[in-house]
């Protein structure tokens, strides 16, 4: 039992020994280097009631964990201690789609999925980008950094106007929503002033009650490619031979490039031949479309050991067909999720670099040294959104095994600080990472500049 006294505005309370607080319990993320002591479980309906649940966290207290939906995505630990279990799920409602300035409005328990199906139902011609993880939250996908393939794919760049409830349960609009009826809500991020939205982004200062992000319309023509290469050398020279094409704008979309381990790990399949796979995608006018493709196919066919797959080629590999239905803007089928026994979990570290073939190199070569060391395989993807490159790699586990929890956290303790002196800088991390990622910047770097920290100060 506890000895909580949650008020009644905070919405529904579950004490320890409950269903509920079990379920919410087991289905929590493990934080490398805390231990949270969960003392109760709140599922606010509202706004009001998640404002009313931030008073009472912070008179109590409270650690609070935020979970966004049954989805990790997004959940986020604000410290060790006395924990209160924050679930948005309950909050789920659409608020709004507007087809013809192509935006919705949602709360945070709102899912890509959730969304993507009321689009197909309504029959409204319009696209919503998303992870691979179908039931993640879109309000958490875009506060932790998330990002999807289509050129909707930053999606803290498609968020726009949004309502937050801040530590101390005050409500906050940002953009044009702090003006009465304002039309211009979800279409211009801005208003007079500072920018407030970006300190929702890995952060505790302020927990979105709602959001609203930009959808993308259909193009009159969409055309995915896919193309093999043999090895590393391969993956340099396609990433040297793709920058000009991103930064010209011809590929508008993310760029995926998968490692066959990572592929295999998530197919139960045997590798394949090829060390890589890229996948990509043009958009816009038929003719347009075929003057890119033959830019691609300049660009790309020279590579040694490459080789351009037609879509249809692969049609029966399932990885394949989820990459291009999320490049075509379609919820993804299914979670990053790796076959093999005793592993039901993943948490991941996200690094960023230029957009060069020689920084791929040199990732690859830390993270693979980071993991050998610690008796763990290598599986890891890149990624080119807008103008960088973002390596994820991904550590499958059980939280029950006291031993790979443990080789996680020493590979990251050793590959973070790795990354950093050779100028990648940790990007995001899974909600596992959360916690044990700043106890590591803040050990081994400098994270923060002193404008910063005086910025971070005035809110803590």
């Amino acid at each position: 039992m506890t000895d909580l006294a949650v008020p009644a505005q905070a919405g529904a309370f579950f004490a320890p020994g409950s269903d509920a607080f079990a379920a919410a319990t087991d289905r929590a993320p493990s934080f490398f280097g805390a231990t949270p002591d969960y003392v109760g479980l709140v599922r606010p309906g509202s706004a009001t009631e998640l404002a009313a649940t931030a008073r009472f966290a912070r008179a109590e207290r409270l650690v609070v964990l935020r979970l966004y939906n049954d989805s990790s995505v997004g959940a986020r630990l604000s410290g060790a201690g006395r924990t209160l279990i924050v679930d948005l799920g309950g909050m789920n409602r659409i608020l709004e789609v507007n087809p013809k300035y192509a935006y919705a409005r949602v709360e945070p328990g709102v899912s890509y999925a959730q969304l993507s199906d009321h689009l197909v139902r309504n029959a409204l011609p319009l696209l919503v980008d998303s992870e691979r993880d179908p039931g993640a939250s879109i309000a958490g996908s875009i506060f932790s950094k998330g990002f999807g393939y289509t050129p909707y794919g930053d999606h803290m760049m498609v968020q726009c106007g949004a309502e937050y409830v801040l530590p101390d349960g005050d409500r906050l609009r940002t953009g044009m929503g702090a003006m009465t009826d304002n039309r211009a809500w979800q279409l211009y991020k801005y208003a007079l002033g500072p920018y407030a939205d970006g300190l929702a982004l890995q952060s505790d200062l302020m927990i979105p009650a709602q959001t609203g992000i930009w959808l993308m319309g259909p193009a009159p023509a969409f055309r995915p490619f896919i193309l093999d290469l043999a090895d590393e050398n391969g993956l340099a020279a396609a990433i040297e031979a793709l920058r000009p094409l991103k930064i010209a704008n011809l590929l508008p979309g993310t760029i995926a490039l998968m490692h066959r381990d990572f592929d295999a790990r998530r197919s139960g399949q045997a590798p394949r031949t090829a060390a890589w796979r890229l996948h990509g995608a043009l958009y816009g006018l038929p003719s347009v479309v075929d003057l890119g493709m033959n830019a691609v196919q300049a660009s790309l066919g020279t590579i040694t050991g490459a080789r351009l797959l037609a879509p249809e080629a692969v049609a029966a590999d399932p990885l394949a067909r989820e990459q291009v239905s999320l490049m075509a803007g379609q919820a993804g089928i299914s979670a990053v999720r790796f076959s093999g026994p005793g592993q039901p979990h993943s948490a991941s570290l996200g690094f960023v670099a230029p957009v060069e073939g020689s920084a791929a190199s040199a990732m690859l070569e830390l993270a693979g040294r980071a993991v050998a060391e610690n008796g763990l395989p290598l599986l890891t993807e890149f990624a080119i959104l807008g103008r960088s490159l973002l390596q994820t790699i991904h550590m499958p586990y059980d939280r029950r095994d006291a031993a790979t929890v443990s080789a996680l956290i020493a590979c990251a303790r050793s590959l973070i600080p790795a990354m950093g002196e050779a100028g990648y800088g940790l990007a995001h991390e899974s909600p596992e990472f959360c916690l044990l990622a700043q106890s590591i910047l803040a050990a081994s770097q400098k994270p923060l500049g002193a404008l910063e920290r005086r910025i971070m100060g005035a809110f803590t």
